[in-house]
């Protein structure tokens, strides 16, 4: 298990290169730990974009399963806990669009 405090980002993250440094942080410790503690407690608000950036895309790298089990939020706000899955959401959305696209003939 692994704490990971992601209050030198806030309290705001609304910076791609900050989602960017986030998902990183993230996806690595998820690869050498059980599972991560992610401690949003000094994180007011997030743009969508940023979590579908860090969280959308971890969720489609790993899959649902080891999302859920490997991911922990702690401190987390409601308004938090709605943007992260409007994140997964859209990043579930734009992946089903983009395999349509690959199989419609052209």
């Amino acid at each position: 298990m692994k704490n990971i405090n992601l209050g030198n980002y806030g309290p705001i993250i609304s910076d791609k290169v900050k989602g960017e440094e986030i998902y990183n942080l993230l996806f690595e410790n998820i690869k050498q730990n059980d599972f991560i503690n992610v401690d949003l407690s000094a994180i007011k608000s997030m743009a969508t974009f940023n979590a579908k950036q860090i969280f959308g895309q971890l969720y489609l790298k790993i899959g649902a399963t080891s999302f859920f089990d490997k991911l922990r939020f702690i401190n987390t706000s409601d308004d938090l806990k709605l943007i992260i899955k409007i994140g997964i959401q859209n990043a579930l959305e734009d992946q089903s669009e983009s395999n349509e696209s690959m199989s419609t003939p052209a």
